[in-house]
């Protein structure tokens, strides 16, 4: 700068056009990421359907509560079977709905991992001169550019495990709930049954002892009768 020259107040750092077009275009392609309709709930939701032939929904409110509450009530006012025992279980596993929760948290960070970086500016002094230069952190922006791919393909795949995570807990609860309900229509059928064998077996034994007072069955068969 000669001393004739006009003294420029402020200089600017401009980073070369390829990283200007890189940071368009990753702006542009970062912002297609977003989140589900049903917050990743369509394995749960499809394996549900398809498998069980069962409805699963994510308690998200108040009035999502209040709904679940009153169709399980619908559900228990009837004859129970194992499917309607399997959906009650769906309404009101606090387990499952926090499984639901994990993975809406899991789907953020997908979505969040899938955002390019903010641009950032530092205002710097320069030395002796007392112009203020705004400088561009392109190094640091190159870098979270660079590794966006990688990072965002890592966070997809989180995100998708913990859909089928979610789905294999529906399943799994499904298969307990009905383990446990066969189990105990099995256990009150065998009372049932031993109650009636205890029955009879006690009316043999009267009708014998009331022959053998008679005198139409001998000793020996009538102690075998009694035994």
């Amino acid at each position: 700068m000669t001393a004739g020259s006009p003294r420029l107040p402020h200089t600017f750092f401009v980073p070369p056009a390829r990283v200007l077009t890189a940071l368009v275009a990753t702006l542009i392609l970062g912002g297609c990421v977003g989140f589900t309709p049903d917050g990743g709930m369509s394995p749960a939701v499809e394996v549900a359907a398809s498998r069980l032939h069962q409805e699963v929904v994510k308690i998200g409110s108040d009035d999502d509560a209040g709904t679940a509450q009153n169709q399980a009530a619908k559900l228990l006012a009837r004859p129970l079977t194992a499917g309607h025992a399997v959906q009650v279980a769906f309404l009101r596993n606090r387990d499952l709905q926090a499984s639901f929760n994990e993975l809406g948290v899991s789907e953020a960070e997908y979505v969040k991992a899938s955002l390019p970086p903010e641009p950032s500016f530092n205002l710097n002094q320069l030395a002796g001169m007392g112009d203020v230069e705004v400088v561009s952190q392109v190094a640091v922006g190159l870098f979270a550019l660079a590794t966006l791919p990688a990072r965002q393909e890592i966070a997809s795949e989180k995100f998708q495990a913990a859909q089928w995570r979610t789905a294999g807990d529906v399943m799994a609860l499904a298969a307990d709930v009905s383990r446990q309900y066969y189990t105990t229509v099995a256990a009150q059928d065998q009372d049932t049954f031993l109650g009636t064998a205890v029955a009879g077996a006690q009316a043999s034994a009267d009708l014998a002892r009331q022959l053998g007072e008679a005198g139409n069955i001998n000793k020996l068969q009538q102690a075998r009768e009694g035994s």
